[in-house]
Formats: C-alpha cells, sequence, structure tokens
C-alpha cells in the first residue's frame, strides 16, 4: 500500500461512490499531554455520506474532527487510508483544500458581510455572494441593515447574533461550492430551537452529495444522518446505520 508523505500530492476531489476513508486502531493525543483523547477508533466510510458524530461533552467528538480536519495528527502506529492511499495524518494540503470546517462559534473578521462570505472565495463577484446569502437565509437581515452587504462586521463593529453569525459561515460553505468534505463541530449548539429549525433547512441541502462529519449533541439530527458514530470518553462505542439508531433511540 502507497504511504503519501507531507511532500506529495494526495489526489482528492469530487466525493464518488467508490470513494473510502478508513480509520484504522486511530489514537490521538494533543500536545503536551500523556493520556490519548481518542482511543482506537475504527470505522470504514464510503462514498458521499452524512455521518453523525454524537456523546455526551468530553467523549471526544471536536478531537475526532480536528484529527479529520488535519489540525491534529494521529499517534502512530494506527493507519489513515483514502482510496487505498495510506496517510500518516490528514494534514495534507489537498485533503484540507477539500475540506470546509464550521465551528460553533464561527469566526467573524472586522470587515463588510461581503468580505466575510467571501473569506475563502476573495474573487467571488457580487452576484455570486448575493447568491450565496440568499441561499443561506441572510436576505431578510441584510435589509434591515443600513449598508446591506457593504455593513461592517466583526470585533468592535455591528454586532452579530449566533444565528446569523451561523448563516455567514453557511454561506461560506455555498459560495465555496468545490469543497467535498464539510466538518460541523456542534453548529447549533448555541441557537434556540426556533432557530436552529430555521438554520437546518437550509443546511440540509449543502450535505448532499458530499462528505460529511456532523458532531452534535441534539439527537434530533440522527434523522438527517446516514451512518452514525457513538463517541465515550474517547472510544467509539457504537456505529450504526441512522435507521438502526433512531429506531433504538425512538427519535
Amino acid at each position: 500500500m502507497p504511504t503519501v508523505t507531507d511532500q506529495e500530492v494526495l489526489t482528492t476531489g469530487h466525493i464518488q461512490a467508490t470513494t473510502e476513508l478508513r480509520f484504522e486502531h486511530v489514537n490521538a493525543t494533543y500536545p503536551g499531554t500523556s493520556t490519548p483523547t481518542l482511543k482506537d477508533i475504527n470505522f470504514n466510510i464510503h462514498g458521499p455520506q452524512r455521518v453523525g458524530i454524537i456523546g455526551t461533552s468530553g467523549s471526544g467528538k471536536s478531537t475526532l474532527l480536528n484529527v479529520l480536519g488535519g489540525f491534529l495528527s494521529p499517534d502512530e502506529p494506527g493507519h489513515i487510508t483514502l482510496n487505498g492511499e495510506s496517510l500518516p495524518h490528514l494534514t495534507q494540503t489537498k485533503w484540507q483544500q477539500n475540506c470546509y470546517y464550521v465551528p460553533q462559534k464561527p469566526y467573524l473578521f472586522r470587515e463588510t458581510v461581503a468580505q466575510n462570505v467571501a473569506f475563502y472565495q476573495p474573487t467571488a463577484s457580487l452576484s455570486a455572494i448575493q447568491r450565496a446569502c440568499e441561499q443561506a437565509g441572510l436576505t431578510d437581515w441584510l435589509a434591515t441593515l443600513p449598508d446591506g452587504l457593504e455593513t461592517v462586521i466583526g470585533e468592535g463593529a455591528r454586532g452579530v447574533s449566533g444565528g446569523q453569525a451561523q448563516r455567514i459561515a453557511l454561506a461560506r460553505a455555498l459560495l465555496d461550492d468545490q469543497r467535498q468534505v464539510l466538518l460541523f463541530d456542534e453548529p447549533t449548539a448555541h441557537l434556540d430551537i426556533e432557530t436552529e429549525a430555521a438554520l437546518k433547512q437550509d443546511m440540509l441541502p449543502l450535505m448532499a452529495n458530499r462528505l460529511v462529519f456532523f458532531a452534535t449533541h441534539r439527537l434530533h439530527w440522527l434523522n438527517q444522518m446516514d451512518w452514525v458514530l457513538v463517541l465515550e470518553n474517547g472510544e467509539l462505542k457504537e456505529q450504526a446505520p441512522q435507521l438502526s439508531l433512531v429506531s433504538e433511540t425512538g427519535l
């Protein structure tokens, strides 16, 4: 099995039915600590799927996303393989360029709304930015701003609610439609139920035909997942198709 190093080019692109991402006996330890946060993680994901990651606070959900996004390298001698290529970690440039990460609290720069939306696509046209904002459900909010898309937001500027910040993060992903791997770290954790329900309807189309890892503690999201990973104290306690877990939990 070929091994891809930091200097080599990892071939990624559109997620196909034949795409395979495999974790085998993966452990992960944060720098400066001695105890692994993730322990012996094993799963095999095929093609475009929506993978739910559930567990209590401290179970390892964010750490798994950090490994998936290439922000944290796994310990040796675990194995990660992508389409048969063995990877020492996922900090490969090509992989990271194919990923989009949505945290609990998206960072907003002290720039205009348009510049914030176009953060990953700075050369995007105004019409493309407007279209992404419409798809993300920002139109009504933008109409209330004094300068619309040219309104300055971020630190020390106009305040933005948690729901609006999440929609800006969603618009960023919609604008950059070439990224095929989406990583969501409890993106609705700090939103009220009504805001979450509205945002959910705009998020679901974005997940179509992509590889999605969605960490959440709100179990109603399981209904939208194809496969579910259940973490507990850094260990993968269970994994199953969404239908079987939903039937077990009665959701």
